[in-house]
């Protein structure tokens, strides 16, 4: 539960600052589509994934990837240094991490995620 609420928590901030910054974009780009197809092919190995999940799957990793194209570009638009983006992104990885987890729950079985969550301790 304290998973599901710091994922939401974390969309509804995302989704304010995004609104309060109009002019930050993010668009699928092949950095992104790369790095969401290599999670996936992880995932993959690890508790082989049926077609159906597959795809979702490497959506859950998209969803990730314009999440943090998003938080780049904002820092960029601040200027942070990399010890103050460094700082930033700490605790964000944290809630990240718990929403990439919580996708994951829901679309893999409960035989894959246990699997998944012990090769990824």
């Amino acid at each position: 539960m304290q998973r599901l609420f710091a994922s939401l928590l974390f969309c509804a901030a995302t989704a304010m600052a995004s609104a309060q910054q109009p002019d930050i974009q993010v668009t699928d780009n092949d950095a992104m589509r790369a790095s969401a197809s290599k999670h996936t092919a992880l995932v993959d190995k690890t508790v082989t994934l049926n077609a159906e999940q597959r795809p979702q799957v490497n959506e859950a990793y998209m969803e990730l990837e314009r999440k943090l194209d998003g938080m780049n570009q904002r820092f960029d638009r601040a200027k942070m240094t990399k010890e103050e983006r460094e700082a930033e992104m700490r605790p964000q990885w944290v809630t990240l991490d718990q929403m990439v987890d919580h996708r994951l729950s829901q679309i893999l079985t409960p035989e894959q995620h246990a699997k998944w969550a012990e090769a990824n301790k």
